[in-house]
């Protein structure tokens, strides 16, 4: 006899006693790095010092080395970082209780990363310097790192002096929006912002041993808000979505234990409970009585609006380190204004309730601006790293017509400003070192296509991407 996935779901569901989960004494709020006091980062500061000098940074680097190869590729990649960055916080309380670990809102930096002030020496710190490509400024500037031997934290852009534009927020709310299951949702992040910011940064960054930066943690607080966003989007479907499976084909559940931690995955999925004992500064909250309703209609459910935005000038986007709100936040009001109803439909269904995920789209010559406003020509030389011989890649996938590439040229006749280019793919020895598998990869890349083709008809241009020509 066969049984439905969501009757399995919900008797896993039930085995594991979710109502029986313990909350939290008390559950601080992880905030955006460049919104902490100058009080909040010398405190975050003067504990990671004192991990350092402990050795913790040396365990955590050989912990993520240890178990890459398990928690990458799989649905385990959500769950186990969060465990993961959680059981570092948990360390630096022990050091200042008052401690709470920061994300970097990277969306609103993927024009121009290099000039973000996260990058700068009031914060982590730059490009590396020298032969060895020292870090020499910043929170670890000269840091000696133990794992897995002496060295200096390395950095090297993978743009040389600059960092090659990431993922838009535009496309990482189009993967929240239209991933209506766990299985979904992590590779649309996972080979696309998560990979971007590691192969950006280079040196230890592109390594097993990744969390000898301290941007790791952050990175992955950011990723991890994008999880805990994506479950209150609609709680009904995707607040317990836990499908999937591991490396070697084996099912993924509630029940099924975190690699080295060994508790079940069910006891990360819901913030201020069990040990997740954190929320984040622009999440919502998510009571019993949401997660116990059912959709029993079978239509899709209706989402909460937005809540309401400070008014932004243009002036705000020639400093997005001031930006008052989430990258995310700002772009899902932009994208409901200004998007024509058959993209908006398509790539963001949430924003439009009650269409359908696959549905086939057709656009009115009203649609269709008379004049492209991305250049076609791709960038001389290689930008990204791929392409070389042998790459996983062919021409026609990464250099097609469709490369949207900042056009300066047309910017400096007058032209658009704010063009939205998708990230470059994932060089051949990030996915190499992963195993990921190239058709998801391929799949992916596909969709980023399709996804810029789609918006640069529509004619909408990022406020974000000002930093690639300013």
């Amino acid at each position: 006899m066969k049984l439905s996935s969501a009757f399995i779901a919900v008797v896993a569901l039930v085995g594991v006693s979710v109502n029986a989960q313990f909350p939290c004494a008390s559950s601080p709020v992880r905030k955006e790095i460049r919104s902490l006091s100058s009080q909040e980062w010398g405190r975050v500061s003067k504990v990671l010092r004192t991990m350092q000098d402990s050795g913790w940074f040396g365990w955590f680097a050989y912990m993520h080395n240890q178990n890459y190869l398990i928690v990458h590729g799989s649905e385990y990649f959500f769950p186990w970082h969060r465990r993961y960055i959680r059981d570092f916080e948990s360390v630096a309380q022990q050091i200042d209780r008052n401690f709470v670990l920061p994300y970097w809102d990277e969306l609103r930096d993927y024009a121009n990363p290099a000039g973000s002030a996260v990058m700068s020496s009031k914060y982590l710190g730059g490009n590396g310097q020298g032969s060895n490509r020292c870090v020499t400024n910043g929170l670890q500037g000269n840091w000696a790192l133990s794992f897995p031997n002496r060295h200096c934290l390395q950095r090297q852009y993978n743009g040389g002096n600059r960092i090659n534009s990431w993922s838009s927020p535009e496309s990482i709310q189009s993967i929240l929006s239209r991933s209506t299951k766990m299985s979904q949702l992590r590779p649309g992040i996972e080979y696309s912002l998560h990979g971007d910011i590691h192969i950006a940064l280079g040196g230890d960054m592109l390594k097993p041993y990744s969390p000898n930066d301290f941007v790791f943690f952050l990175h992955h607080a950011n990723l991890d808000r994008l999880w805990s966003l994506w479950q209150i989007m609609n709680p009904v479907q995707n607040f317990w979505s836990m499908d999937g499976v591991d490396n070697n084909g084996r099912p993924i559940g509630y029940g099924t234990p975190l690699p080295h931690y060994n508790d079940p995955i069910i006891s990360t999925m819901r913030l201020g409970m069990n040990n997740m004992c954190f929320f984040y500064d622009n999440g919502g909250s998510v009571t019993s009585r949401s997660l116990d309703k059912r959709d029993t209609t079978g239509q899709k459910c209706i989402p909460r609006p937005p809540a309401a935005i400070p008014a932004l000038v243009e002036g705000v986007f020639n400093d997005v380190n001031a930006l008052p709100v989430p990258a995310d936040a700002y772009v899902h009001t932009t994208i409901a204004q200004k998007l024509p109803a058959p993209v908006l439909n398509k790539w963001f269904p949430t924003y439009t309730p009650g269409v359908g995920l696959n549905n086939t789209v057709s656009y009115s010559a009203a649609d269709i601006p008379s004049t492209p406003i991305y250049s076609n020509t791709p960038p001389v030389g290689n930008v990204s790293g791929e392409c070389k011989d042998n790459s996983l890649y062919n021409s026609a996938e990464v250099y097609s017509e469709e490369y949207h590439a900042f056009d300066l040229a047309s910017d400096a006749k007058g032209g658009p400003k704010y063009p939205m280019p998708y990230s470059s793919p994932m060089t051949d020895s990030f996915i190499k070192m992963h195993n990921y598998p190239m058709s998801e990869i391929r799949k992916q890349r596909a969709l980023a296509l399709e996804f810029v083709r789609d918006m640069n008809a529509a004619g909408y241009q990022s406020p974000f991407a000002k930093g690639a020509t300013a």
